[in-house]
């Protein structure tokens, strides 16, 4: 018997558009039930627009990832070598100047000696020295700034822009993620809204009845089905099964493996025959009127499943819980108990003698005279 069940999420429950007549005969592959998933199909156009939203995020990411990167390369190969180059020229600059001025000094020195240049003069070209030392030093201080402090600071800020960028983008990346994962479940949830026949089968609708016949749960077109509920069942007819129940004064009798006899009452010339799969650990639930005997529900297995055969059908299974050769049986009420001891009225000489007897084994009908 295998049960198909709502899959479709939903706090309300989902609503049965169609649903196959039961009992009809299907295909594999047949649609069985369709259930409303207009709700679903309003949430997948919602979540394509955050989807195709957070796309337009990631791209922006990578691209912001990726500009922090040539950013990086552009000042250290570029940008920085530029600015080295420039400055060094700068100290070239400054050394000429500096030689020169010291060779005007020089010359100025010896023309003012001879009275052939004011005095101003030679101030004015001693001032020109100063002025390119000065420069000189300028510029190298320059150069060591720009290859000690801001290469090593433009550095760690482009590689904390590229790192940042990276967080961001990875960031992005994982929420984008999470978007077509929410969308490919809802997807799915709108695949579940149609179920289909796995096998060949017959439909049996899920519906559930109290103790006393109502039903409780009902399967047809526009009812509410919430997640997990069964609504088809498709017996498998190689594999039928009858529930029987045990009383609790026989089940300890009752075990995994046992041979069983079973008789339809729609074929009541067939006896067929099965094997006890399952045995019940605790009680089979009783209503509140119901008899305080407990009985334990018992699953046989049908061994070969003749043509015709459907669910649902009453059965009554005879089990082998014992076998006994060439033993003496006597119907339970031939039976009466006095004292501890066990006795059965037997006939002697025209008259009737009460004769003590040894129990074997009973099924409630009949039972082992044991000597």
């Amino acid at each position: 018997m295998k049960n198909h069940a709502c899959q479709a999420k939903g706090g309300g429950g989902t609503t049965i558009l169609e649903i196959v007549p039961e009992g009809s005969i299907v295909k594999k592959g047949d649609v069985l039930v369709k259930l409303d998933s207009s709700a679903l199909e309003n949430d997948r156009t919602g979540q394509l627009i955050i989807c195709s939203n957070s796309e337009a995020l990631l791209i922006q990411a990578n691209k912001a990832y990726e500009t922090a990167v040539i950013a990086k390369q552009e000042y250290l190969e570029g940008q920085y070598e530029q600015a080295e180059q420039t400055t060094q020229i700068e100290i070239f600059v400054a050394q000429e100047d500096l030689s020169r001025s010291k060779e005007y000094v020089n010359y100025s020195e010896q023309l003012a000696t001879k009275g052939y240049i004011p005095q101003q003069q030679l101030v004015a070209d001693r001032f020109a020295v100063d002025k390119a030392a000065k420069a000189l030093a300028m510029a190298k201080t320059k150069l060591k700034v720009l290859q000690e402090f801001t290469k090593k600071k433009m550095e760690v800020q482009l590689e904390s822009d590229i790192k940042t960028a990276e967080a961001r983008m990875k960031a992005q990346k994982a929420s984008h993620t999470l978007d077509m994962a929410h969308l490919a479940e809802i997807e799915s949830q709108i695949a579940k809204c149609i179920i289909k026949a796995p096998q060949d089968g017959q439909v049996v609708y899920a519906n559930v009845t109290n103790w006393h016949g109502a039903k409780q749960v009902i399967i047809d077109a526009g009812e509410m089905v919430r997640e997990r509920q069964a609504i088809i069942r498709m017996p498998d007819s190689e594999q039928m099964q009858v529930l029987a129940k045990i009383n609790e004064a026989n089940v300890t009798l009752v075990s995994p493996g046992m041979s069983a006899t079973v008789r339809l009452d729609a074929f009541p010339d067939l006896e067929l025959q099965g094997t006890v799969q399952k045995v019940d650990e605790f009680p089979f639930p009783t209503s509140f009127f119901g008899s305080s005997v407990k009985e334990y529900e018992t699953t046989i297995q049908i061994n070969e499943t003749p043509a015709g055969l459907r669910p649902g059908l009453t059965a009554e299974v005879r089990i082998l819980a014992k076998h006994v050769s060439k033993a003496i049986q006597a119907p339970v009420q031939a039976i009466f108990e006095h004292g501890e001891n066990y006795y059965c009225i037997t006939a002697k000489d025209g008259r009737y003698l009460a004769r003590e007897v040894k129990l074997g084994s009973t099924n409630d009908k009949t039972v082992i005279v044991a000597g």
